[in-house]
């Protein structure tokens, strides 16, 4: 899989190493389980723009460090190339979402980092990381990453049939 400007764009936004968060606190739970599903729904809105080759529509949707330092058509042109390449998603599952208010290398504020294990038709299985922060009272896609997915777990070798123990012969 070719990655190189996919990389390229993730590091200039100095935040892929970033995105993990830090677990909430008890007595915040509800507000954030309001978060996530709401920055989930988007982190998806996203991803379903990106296959569907609307690469403008994910340019909408970015928070303002994403577009930092580029235009639109730089940023279509650095992410059609890669995507397009990876081939179209055949499966999406979301693997988890956390709430955080701190984020390595980023300001203090709101974030969620959403992973999905994705499957190309392309590539072997993929992890897409997406880390959102609230943007003038919307998510907004703050980061994205895509990396290997889990190796796929080796067969079992064949068990023998359990039989009568060897004896001596005679």
């Amino acid at each position: 899989m070719t990655r190189g400007p996919l990389v390229r764009w993730i590091g200039v936004l100095g935040l892929a190493g970033a995105l993990s968060c830090a677990p909430a606190f008890a007595d915040e739970q509800p507000d954030h389980n309001v978060a996530i599903a709401a920055a989930t729904e988007e982190a998806s809105h996203w991803l379903d723009a990106l296959d569907a080759h609307r690469y403008a529509e994910g340019w909408d949707d970015a928070a303002t460090v994403m577009k930092e330092g580029r235009s639109q058509d730089d940023w279509v042109r650095d992410i059609s190339s890669p995507r397009e390449s990876l081939g179209k998603p055949v499966m999406r599952e979301l693997q988890r979402a956390d709430y955080s208010t701190t984020v390595r290398g980023a300001p203090e504020g709101n974030y969620v980092t959403v992973t999905f294990l994705t499957q190309f038709a392309n590539t072997p299985p993929a992890v897409e990381t997406i880390l959102l922060t609230l943007e003038d009272s919307h998510w907004r896609i703050a980061g994205y990453n895509i990396g290997r997915g889990p190796e796929a777990p080796l067969p079992a070798p064949a068990k023998e049939k359990p039989g009568p123990a060897p004896g001596p012969k005679g």
